[in-house]
């Protein structure tokens, strides 16, 4: 005698693509200057660009926060070293997220702004499928 459920799989959603950035602090600064300066310097800029307003549908800053580390550790999870933080920006296409980064708005007015809080040699970006199993929102 087998028992099967069902059990119902959400589709991956294709009205939206997100891209996640996760973000490594320049040397030498402190969290609080990290935050600080993405939070009230690049934020607003880059959000103020005209190829911005017309790509991106969401952007959110994740600050990370380290009142979990002792639980996320004692569960064997890595902590998360240089990163704190995660960019995420969302569009109609992969292609229209990329076009903000590659057009010359972007390298001329906020690009090199991230030299003042980001490694961005250890900064990595992660392109991936929504596929939502909870929203309560």
């Amino acid at each position: 005698m087998s028992s099967s459920t069902s059990t119902s799989v959400p589709e991956v959603r294709k009205d939206r693509y997100r891209v996640v950035g996760l973000m490594a602090k320049k040397p030498g600064l402190t969290d609080e200057q990290f935050f600080a300066h993405w939070r009230e310097v690049n934020g607003p800029l880059f959000t103020s660009l005209e190829i911005v307003k017309k790509n991106i549908l969401k952007y959110e800053q994740h600050h990370y926060n380290n009142s979990f580390e002792a639980g996320i550790a004692a569960n064997g999870y890595a902590l998360p070293q240089e990163y704190r933080g995660v960019a995420v920006f969302e569009a109609e296409s992969y292609e229209k997220i990329l076009e903000v980064f590659l057009s010359e708005e972007y390298k001329r007015l906020a690009y090199d702004d991230e030299l003042n809080f980001l490694d961005r040699s250890k900064s990595v970006f992660l392109p991936g499928s929504l596929i939502t199993y909870i929203d309560r929102s």
